[in-house]
């Protein structure tokens, strides 16, 4: 029991950032349920691991296509692109600045 909850708080820490607030977006009124995108994953990846396929995912490849997909629906892709690869192009507040300048 003990290595499961060390792997949980292990994985719970690594994925901080990307933690969704739920009880602080419910409090503002917006939806929290992520049915509709976990249905579309599944059938995505159901497809993709089907044998009779072309193209099959291993458990290896499916997850990054996952964490692009979830960066993209919590709206957080660009920022992470911004902090990993510093030249990405300019937030739209830099860049009015920069064209300020």
């Amino acid at each position: 029991m003990q290595r499961y909850v060390t792997d949980l708080l292990g994985h719970l820490g690594r994925n901080e950032r990307a933690l969704v607030p739920y009880a602080a977006q419910r409090r503002r009124g917006l939806p929290i349920s992520t049915s509709f995108v976990e249905s579309a994953v599944n059938e995505i990846v159901a497809k993709r691991m089907n044998k009779a396929q072309q193209m099959r995912w291993s458990r290896a490849t499916v997850q990054p296509f996952l964490d692009v997909r979830t960066a993209v629906l919590n709206d957080t892709l660009e920022a992470t692109f911004r902090q990993r690869y510093p030249g990405f192009r300019p937030a739209e507040g830099q860049q009015a600045m920069a064209n300020a300048a």
